[in-house]
């Protein structure tokens, strides 16, 4: 049967005041200058940055600012998690409606594939009581070195796990796109609305999205 696979920051869950405003903060604390989120996206759109600490090290890199990987992890955990998730995480908003959920639940395996950090996936899920809709959840730590994407390992490993043969794979970068064609999946781009929304569909129409969804709450229909 086929599957439908998510990414989870942008699609799932929106991270424009976790993730995004977190990546801000710690280059302005460690860079002392600011950088706006257009900038930011700029970067997401060049590829090869699904980790967001090393996306916030190498901006911090281009400008001048040699600051060691554990440092800026250190700092944006600190922002992002705060002491006991009371953190910038406490911002995030679950965006797929359950109704919809329970509704492609009856109908296909789902899975998800994402670069955050398994306690912080099962965080997210607890919190908006969604843990139970995904069969197969492949996080941070279960990717091999060198393997996260845009590699295809993640989805391939979800595939497996699922025991599907291919799926939907939906997801709002270039390199969920990019992870998705060389899995052999069809790939779907999420844009949701923003200034940068135009810039962001050529991207993922480039790197092969099949179909763009500017609401994931109308998934249903791209999956045809």
């Amino acid at each position: 049967m086929k599957a439908v696979l998510f990414d989870m920051d942008g699609v799932l869950v929106d991270v424009s005041l976790s993730y995004r405003l977190t990546i801000k903060k710690v280059v302005e604390r460690l860079g002392s200058y600011e950088i706006s989120f257009s900038q930011i996206q700029e970067y997401k759109n060049k590829g090869g940055f699904n980790n967001d600490w090393d996306l916030t090290r190498a901006i911090l890199w281009d400008r001048g600012k040699r600051v060691s990987r554990e440092e800026v992890v250190e700092i944006f955990q600190e922002i992002y998690l705060g002491k006991n998730f009371d953190g910038l995480i406490r911002n995030e908003k679950w965006l797929l409606d359950s109704k919809y959920l329970e509704k492609l639940k009856r109908k296909y395996p789902l899975g998800m594939v994402t670069g955050r950090p398994q306690r912080e996936v099962s965080y997210v899920l607890k919190r908006f009581d969604k843990q139970n809709y995904f069969s197969a959840v492949v996080a941070m730590e279960d990717f091999p070195p060198h393997k996260s994407k845009p590699h295809p390992w993640g989805i391939r490993k979800a595939l497996e796990i699922l025991d599907s043969e291919s799926c939907w794979y939906l997801g709002d970068t270039r390199d969920d796109m990019e992870a998705a064609w060389r899995a052999g999946v069809v790939p779907i781009g999420v844009v949701s609305c923003g200034p940068e929304s135009e810039e962001l569909e050529g991207v993922l129409r480039r790197y092969g999205a099949a179909r763009i969804l500017k609401n994931i709450n109308n998934i249903e229909e791209v999956l045809e």
